[in-house]
């Protein structure tokens, strides 16, 4: 009995581990920072969590916008756009050249 316990738990962190995604966040969407002139450009970027989802780079310097391909179809990254359910296929997640900035805030006391 301890060893099926074991092996469960063994078996529990594999899979916690696999689905660790880019920069070591396993909570990490995708999301570009948009914070150069090649993510504007490009413009679209896939969302890692969820196929209908992508992001969006229109201004430099200027948060990415979530949008959402209609019902019946997913982002297909190589496309760089939604298609049919029937032509999707899965790509590997390749993290956008930047990252969101956090937001800075004041510390206490700082007299800011």
């Amino acid at each position: 009995m301890k060893f099926v316990v074991a092996l469960l738990v063994v078996f529990v962190a594999f899979l916690a581990l696999s689905q660790v995604q880019a920069q070591g966040n396993p909570f990490y969407t995708g999301q570009p920072g948009c914070q150069t002139e090649e993510e504007v450009s490009v413009g679209v970027y896939r969302h890692f969590r969820n196929k209908r989802a992508y992001w969006r780079c229109s201004v430099l310097g200027e948060p990415a916008t979530l949008e959402f391909c209609p019902f019946l179809s997913g982002y297909l990254d190589e496309a760089k756009a939604c298609v049919p359910w029937a032509l999707w296929y899965w790509t590997p997640t390749v993290a956008p050249p930047s990252s969101p900035v956090a937001p800075t805030v004041a510390a206490e006391g700082s007299g800011q």
